[in-house]
């Protein structure tokens, strides 16, 4: 930091002599210099110090303003967390220009390097600059921002709060906790998919999508009114998950319907690989016909088979019943 020999010796007399304890106040009154401080004790008072004589210099500097092009001493200019100087009446008037309209993305260094990175004024900086009444709308704005980039928002289902909730900090997406919402307002805790009161994560979620709704909602085109008016109520994310499972959903049932035969007895579905159409259920033992469903008994069960007149007669080994899906 000092490297001027100048600078280095100048310093070395001031913290040789009771002028430097004098200004720290580590000094008696009767000029008997105290010497049993730490450096820990030593370090923020040594920082403090030297933060205030850097800016003592950067005020009596001038400097030029990259954007009026007007040189300025610094204690009319404000030096950024990035280093760059701009004098304060045009960064203020720019900045707040900027959260006026509503543009908090150009709140920044006005450099063109810093620019073109996209780097963001942070808080420190603006509260520096800027009106209080601007700083309440920049944090506004910016609460706003990242709700509206969150998918996963919704707002509060309690009539006279609505306040907008993010989405929670879950690694795991398909656990039941992803859809726990805590309002910050009121506390109200609540399921995002179905908005009452939260039911635990294993409970399922009563909320249904029913077929109506999905076809509603992927007819309507991106920008519709009545598709923002659905993803506002049930968030964006929400509905797509949704609708997304629902058509897994009915895609299962499709290729159960049409590829598979449910158990009579216990109702689960099995699928034939090869073999005689005389299936012996896993689960509950029960002997049945792929073809038709119908219940076989145990000690006869190719006797359906070999009967004149029924519907599966001579079919032990049929397999051109299902529709396959390839």
């Amino acid at each position: 930091m000092w490297t001027r020999e100048g600078v280095l010796y100048a310093w070395v007399a001031f913290l040789s002599g009771d002028e430097f304890l004098d200004s720290l106040s580590l000094s008696s009154k009767s000029h008997i210099t105290i010497v049993n401080h730490s450096p820990s004790t030593l370090l923020p008072l040594l920082e403090s110090y030297d933060a205030h004589t850097q800016n003592a210099a950067f005020a009596e500097t001038s400097y030029p303003c990259a954007i009026c092009l007007s040189p300025y001493k610094g204690r009319h200019c404000v030096r950024l967390a990035c280093a760059h100087v701009f004098c304060r009446s045009c960064l203020t008037d720019f900045w707040g220009s900027c959260i006026m309209e509503g543009d908090i993305g150009r709140v920044g260094c006005p450099d063109p390097g810093c620019v073109k990175a996209g780097h963001e004024a942070g808080e420190e900086d603006v509260i520096r600059v800027v009106g209080e009444e601007e700083v309440r709308r920049w944090k506004w704005l910016r609460t706003k921002r990242a709700l509206e980039r969150d998918p996963g928002m919704v707002h509060c289902p309690v009539a006279f709060c609505q306040t907008p909730v993010p989405s929670p900090e879950v690694d795991d997406d398909d656990s039941g906790w992803a859809r726990l919402r805590t309002c910050p307002t009121c506390e109200y805790a609540f399921c995002a998919f179905c908005r009452r009161t939260w039911h635990g994560p294993i409970s399922a979620c009563p909320l249904r999508v029913t077929e109506s709704f999905v076809e509603e909602y992927l007819g309507l085109p991106e920008g519709d009114a009545r598709r923002a008016q659905i993803e506002r109520r049930w968030g964006r994310g929400n509905v797509k998950r949704l609708v997304a499972k629902y058509e897994e959903e009915r895609m299962n049932r499709e290729w159960m319907d049409n590829c598979t035969m449910g158990c009579p007895g216990c109702g689960v579905h099995v699928e034939k690989s090869v073999g005689c159409n005389h299936m012996t259920c896993a689960k509950c033992k029960q002997h049945f016909c792929y073809l038709c469903g119908e219940k076989l008994p145990p000690s006869e069960p190719y006797k359906h088979f070999n009967t004149p007149g029924k519907k599966c007669f001579s079919k032990l080994f049929e397999e051109d019943l299902f529709d396959w899906v390839v």
